[in-house]
């Protein structure tokens, strides 16, 4: 509980001069758009916001009165002016994203609106309170653009403070709230509940105050329900120092789906892309504002009207430049789009679906450098197999081989009749087509397709899937890797320059695939989990827990080989080395071995690698070069 001492402010207008450029970087402002360092112009600043996307919020008897708490970190040089906005709308994520479709009523029939009772801007312990048209509240309309806040001048606020922004708001018992954000509570992010604003109004004297139960759940887990603040399109006028800020378009790889808030970073960071742009190296931290969801595809993006609508976020930053001065409050455009662009046809793939968003951002901001990220590849972690048994011995084909496979290991197997059949198993090696494995008995031979899976443990073990055949051959199988090398090589004119990820991403021992849980660092528990496969425990005790990071799954083998699988659990905290877990009943000894995986199993058939878990996001971001932010110069 920390008090609060500090009063609430109202605006000043300080202004003072600009100061020195980020050192290192003096050559970067007389390359920026309108001739460098320009403190009456608005730039994104807000890294850690979202655009709005995601499920609808019901509101609940006894908490349809909100305060939702964001810390928004400042970006490395002095700020002064802000603008901040709400919106009157969310995209869903999936196949249809970035389509603004969420909303509180019905395409074309708006339903309720929001009403924003406040909005604070806490920094440095001193509240400062937002305006909307010289009002203390405002009224959201759904299906609209939303509302703006007037220019909020604070004295001016050093590089990298981390700024609270505190929301009341409210809407009737079983009325919606348009989704955002999944609180970091473990930065200090909180939202609370009420039947009234009055209520509420106490924690400003108690910032640090649990969250409301009834709200807070599902902690680090998509389950997590998103609450409404302020969106993406944060701006801050200041001593800006000339380097790039990015306006990037974005899917479920670049806006972390396997990331949802307890794997933050202090800054708030989730995903690969935005600890890349927001690493102190290279060029120093990159601010940023990312108007893509999970799902988003080119060929959806920027477009659209009615039930298809996908052109709010545009105008948005058109009211922007409007108010401006005629001026982006962005230097450059990531792309980072493709994985949702996929097709069988690859003329499809590249012409029809990843340029086309490609032409209209061109058309919309005419000169401006885009810079694009190719896509991640996509592997299937099981073979399909065959099966014959005699007695108890069960006998696999394997018409792809048994690369990547030991004895030893555990391979779960699926899809058979008898199922007898299915399950984890320890199996044998024989030969490069052939292992076999103990199990109940069945009759022989098993049908149905059945598949061997090794959950991601070797990487020699996966398979290319549809459109990621490699390496890029010219044909549509190798989709995914053609539009890699059309990228990079700027073909018909679908970036300026490109920053690849293949390099950071590859498996160390196959092209082209994710890697293995063999290719991580792994640790041992120094103290047994578990009594006697009954009770559960949710804590295991390792030699090195640094390595990992909350929402991780981990699977733990028997020790010392690593191979003998015998539990999968989800960190869900860390403390020194106690990794608290979802739990588990299955006794661990002392030298067990802690692998973590690398990505969510997708889909049935194949089962496929796709967004990268917490230990794969600093797999990539490690490797990445932060030299080639200079590319982001425009």
């Amino acid at each position: 509980m920390r008090p609060q001492t500090s009063l609430v402010r109202g605006q000043t207008s300080l202004k003072k001069g600009q100061t020195s450029l980020v050192s290192g970087q003096t050559s970067i402002s007389s390359k920026r758009e309108g001739g460098g360092v320009d403190p009456n112009r608005f730039l994104f600043f807000g890294s850690r916001a979202r655009a709005p996307s995601g499920n609808i919020v019901t509101a609940l008897a006894g908490t349809n009165y909100y305060c939702c708490k964001i810390v928004v970190p400042s970006p490395q040089f002095v700020t002064r002016t802000f603008k901040f906005h709400l919106p009157g709308f969310a995209s869903t994520e999936g196949g249809n994203s970035p389509q603004e479709t969420t909303v509180t009523g019905t395409i074309g029939a708006p339903g309720n609106s929001v009403i924003a009772d406040a909005l604070y801007a806490r920094i440095s312990g001193v509240f400062y309170q937002c305006t909307f048209g010289g009002n203390n509240s405002v009224t959201v309309v759904d299906q609209t653009n939303g509302q703006w806040t007037d220019d909020l001048t604070t004295p001016d606020v050093p590089p990298e403070t981390d700024i609270e922004l505190w929301l009341f708001y409210h809407v009737a018992v079983g009325e919606k709230i348009w989704p955002v954000y999944r609180i970091q509570k473990h930065r200090g992010e909180r939202i609370w509940g009420a039947n009234d604003n009055a209520s509420l109004l106490g924690f400003m004297a108690d910032p640090l105050a649990d969250s409301t139960p009834a709200l807070d759940t599902g902690y680090g887990a998509q389950s997590q329900p998103q609450y409404y603040a302020p969106d993406c399109f944060m701006l801050a006028k200041g001593d800006w120092d000339g380097r790039p800020v990015v306006l990037a378009f974005v899917d479920s790889i670049g806006e972390s789906r396997q990331e949802f808030s307890a794997a933050a970073d202090a800054r708030g960071m989730l995903g690969w892309l935005r600890r890349y742009l927001d690493k102190d190296a290279g060029i120093g931290r990159i601010p940023f504002c990312m108007i893509g969801m999970p799902g988003a595809g080119s060929v959806r993006e920027y477009t659209g009207t009615g039930a298809a609508i996908a052109t709010r976020r545009r105008d948005i930053i058109r009211e922007i430049v409007a108010f401006n001065g005629g001026k982006w409050p962005f230097t450059v455009i990531v792309n980072q789009l493709g994985q949702n662009d996929t097709s069988t046809l690859y003329n499809t793939w590249f012409n029809t679906n990843y340029r086309s968003n490609v032409t209209r951002i061109r058309t919309e901001y005419p000169g401006v450098k885009i810079v694009a990220f190719p896509p991640l590849g996509r592997t299937d972690i099981q073979r399909t197999i065959t099966l014959t048994s005699v007695g108890t011995v069960a006998t696999a084909t394997v018409a792809t081989g048994t690369a990547g496979l030991q004895s030893g290991q555990t391979l779960s197997i699926a899809g058979a009749t008898p199922t007898a059949y299915n399950g984890s198993y320890v199996i044998t090696v024989i030969d490069a087509n052939t292992f076999t494995y103990n199990f109940a008995g069945g009759t022989s031979p098993a049908t149905g397709t059945i598949r061997a899976n090794d959950l991601g443990l070797n990487a020699n073990y996966q398979l290319y899937t549809a459109q990621n055949s490699y390496p890029a051959d010219g044909t549509d199988a190798s989709g995914k890797w053609r539009l890699r090398a059309d990228i990079l090589a700027k073909t018909s004119a679908c970036c300026d320059d490109a920053i690849d990820t293949y390099a950071a991403w590859v498996s160390g021992v196959k092209a082209g695939a994710w890697p293995g849980m063999l290719e991580f660092p792994s640790t041992t528990l120094t103290a047994q989990s578990g009594t006697d496969g009954v009770a559960t425990y949710t804590t295991i005790t390792v030699a090195d827990a640094s390595k990992y990071r909350p929402e991780q799954p981990l699977n733990i083998y028997s020790g010392p080989e690593g191979l003998a699988r015998l539990s999968t659990q989800t960190i869900v905290s860390i403390a020194g080395n106690v990794i608290t877990t979802t739990g588990s009943a299955v006794v661990l000894p002392i030298g067990s071995v802690v692998r973590p995986s690398a990505a969510p199993q997708e889909s049935s058939t194949p089962v496929s690698l796709v967004h990268p878990y917490p230990i794969m996001v600093d797999w990539i971001v490690g490797k990445m070069d932060q030299g080639e932010k200079v590319k982001l110069v425009a």
